[in-house]
């Protein structure tokens, strides 16, 4: 099966590798644009690592789904879902889910007692640009970015006068979905809301694996709703200063699905989740000046038939920065993040208060046309703990370049680390003050190759090798007492290899896009510090082999966009005793604009999992087949 996924991705890349040949037969009439990077906000500062950011048009066509699906189906980054309704956590380059930092408008909102988030209750609707940065970045985003981040901000309102998106969607398993802003703008004042509403019964059926000859069951405990509301305004109060005032607040009852063979324990969560910021720009002699003032509230309920469990988590954050920008060669941005965390949770002896802080700087330098350098470096501070400094060294040299083929080498050296959350240290029974901060190190250098033919084509190919090491990884573990506990448990190594392909091309009235990934992922043990350990094993639910191939055309008003997503063999143990077979997923859309006036209405039809395909994410957690959904979107005007 690999080996036959390997060879698709090979043939689609040199199908799409050909393109370039054939548009050579003429380069008279096209003007070879240069390729800035030093502009775009994901990238200035991480120069050597491999960022990604979401197409728009794909953002828009899926606009009602979560994250979770977005970023499963567009890049290479392997996702653990408990069911249709349950926990969706990520897995970058081989690490755990809380070894992921992710940022709404440059501040981390990933809860300090689980030190994860859960990306199935971040709806796309709430967002505006949506990037991710592979690999450790400590230095740029702090505590958790050691595997990756997920860059996210707020919507971006921009057009002058008044604005109204209206969407209304119905699909398989008893699906629906509305949504709605109201925008205006003035050439002093941008301001939008936009409030969603999702509900699923989400009654499908299913292979039951753990019976034997795999009867077909239907699913009666996954029904779920989520609503929420995001308000963002940017007021321009002088022509050098701005204020922003921004607020994404989300709501999620859900049913939590129980495992295959198991009996139902109505298990019920509970999520509200609010989230306020205020910033201030303003752009003066010595540059540009960001303050931003957050306070986060985040409220968890746990009810099955057995227990009822509370948490209620606020969190202050301040974050400072001040960015000095020389021409186009170099641009130095120091800050501090402040951030203050107050939680009560049933599993804690008392509410539990604790502050952090971190200092950072961070320095681009292009000291010629060829070469980009990028040298950061974060201090934290945190009560009871003291985490090494993280500095982060990358470059980008372009040395070979020849008409419309450039040719670029690049690489970084970063370091990351991770402040146990407060569940590691405060539970109960549990939780383990002991605990040491996770440190890690990672290197990573690769080949990446642009070829630009005006705005006709553009062509990116890029390939990497990645080596991580992390020590004092923080895992729980069964005692000899049968009492589960985190511990400093091991050391793990990380290897991998990653390849990616980009292409946009503009044919006439065809537009077509394309991307394709592949990652190979080694995560294993290599010390262990507690108990016997599972030394030279393949992490558990950590795929070595995972590819994306995405597929875009727009003819006139009409467009197609269609994704295979493969996920190769996971180990369910640490020991690799027992897996989950790999598994194909296929799904696309098709929309149709009609113009009406000045107003769009949008219409789009969708599938997914088109093959019908029996897979799990986790052990025996069931998961939907074949499901279809129908779309209206009025754009007015």
């Amino acid at each position: 099966m690999v080996n036959r996924i390997l060879h698709f991705i090979l043939l689609a890349s040199l199908a799409i590798a050909v393109l370039p040949v054939a548009a050579q037969q003429d380069t008279s009439q096209y003007q070879l644009q240069s390729v800035e990077v030093f502009g775009k906000p994901a990238e200035v500062f991480a120069v050597g690592s491999h960022v990604t950011t979401l197409d728009s048009t794909y953002l828009q066509t899926y606009h009602s789904s979560s994250l979770a699906d977005a970023l499963q189906a567009r890049t290479p980054v392997y996702f653990k879902s408990y069911g249709v309704s349950g926990l969706s956590s990520v897995t970058f380059r081989g690490t755990n889910a809380s070894q992921t930092a992710v940022l709404w408008n440059g501040l981390n909102i990933g809860l300090p007692t689980l030190g994860q988030s859960d990306f199935s209750t971040l709806p796309l609707s709430g967002l505006g640009d949506v990037a991710v940065q592979a690999g450790s970045a400590g230095a740029n985003y702090g505590s958790g970015a050691i595997g990756g981040a997920v860059l996210l901000s707020s919507p971006n309102y921009k057009q002058k006068g008044l604005g109204i998106d209206l969407q209304q969607e119905a699909g398989s398993f008893g699906r629906y979905f509305s949504n709605g802003s109201l925008s205006f703008g003035s050439d002093k004042l941008q301001i939008g809301i936009g409030p969603y509403y999702r509900k699923a019964e989400n009654a499908f059926k299913y292979k039951d694996l753990s019976h034997f000859k795999t009867p077909e069951r239907t699913e009666q405990y996954a029904a779920q709703q989520q609503y929420g509301i995001t308000q963002d305004l940017t007021w321009q109060v002088s022509p050098n200063t701005k204020i922003g005032l921004h607020s994404w607040y989300t709501f999620a009852d859900r049913e939590l699905q129980p495992a295959m063979g198991s009996a139902a324990n109505n298990a019920e969560q509970l999520d509200k989740n609010l989230r306020l910021m205020t910033e201030l720009n303003h752009q003066g002699n010595w540059g540009t000046t960001d303050v931003k003032l957050a306070y986060f509230k985040d409220f968890l309920k746990y009810t099955d038939n057995s227990q009822n469990s509370l948490a209620n988590v606020q969190t202050y954050q301040l974050q400072a920065e001040q960015t000095y920008t020389k021409g186009a060669n170099w641009s130095l941005r120091g800050g501090v993040n402040l951030q203050h965390f107050i939680a009560e949770n049933d599993g804690y002896a008392d509410t539990q208060q604790e502050n952090r802080a971190s200092v950072f700087a961070l320095f681009r330098y292009d000291p010629t046309e060829t070469l980009d350098l990028s040298l950061n470096l974060r201090q934290a501070f945190a009560e009871d703990y003291n985490p090494a400094p993280t500095p982060a060294l990358g470059f980008n040299w372009k040395f070979y370049h020849y008409n419309q083929h450039h040719l670029y080498l690049k690489g970084n050296v970063s370091g990351s680390y991770r402040v146990p959350t407060l569940n590691d240290r405060f539970w109960v029974g549990a939780g383990n003050p002991d605990l040491k901060p996770e440190q890690g190190w990672s290197e990573e250098a690769g080949l990446r190759y642009l070829f630009i033919l005006g705005n006709t084509l553009l062509l990116e190919t890029e390939a990497t090798a990645y080596h991580m090491l992390i020590d004092d990884w923080i895992q729980w573990t069964e005692g000899e007492t049968n009492q589960w506990r985190p511990v400093n448990l091991q050391k793990v190594r990380v290897m991998g290899l990653e390849f990616s392909q980009h292409l946009t091309a503009t044919l006439g009235d065809v537009k077509l896009t394309g991307s394709a990934g592949y990652t190979y992922t080694s995560s294993e043990q290599v010390e262990v510090y507690e108990g016997a350990g599972d030394k030279n094993k393949q992490l558990m639910y950590v795929p070595r082999h995972k590819a994306v191939l995405a597929t875009g055309i727009s003819y006139k008003n009409w467009t197609l966009h269609s994704d295979l997503n493969y996920t190769g063999l996971r180990y369910t143990s640490n020991s690799e005793t027992s897996s989950l077979d790999g598994f194909i997923l296929v799904n696309a859309a098709l929309s149709k604009q009609l113009l009406l006036g000045q107003n769009r209405l949008i219409l789009t039809l969708r599938s997914d999992n088109i093959t019908n395909k029996v897979y799990q994410t986790m052990a025996y957690r069931a998961m939907p087949l074949r499901s279809y959904t129908f779309s209206l979107r009025m754009l007015i005007p």
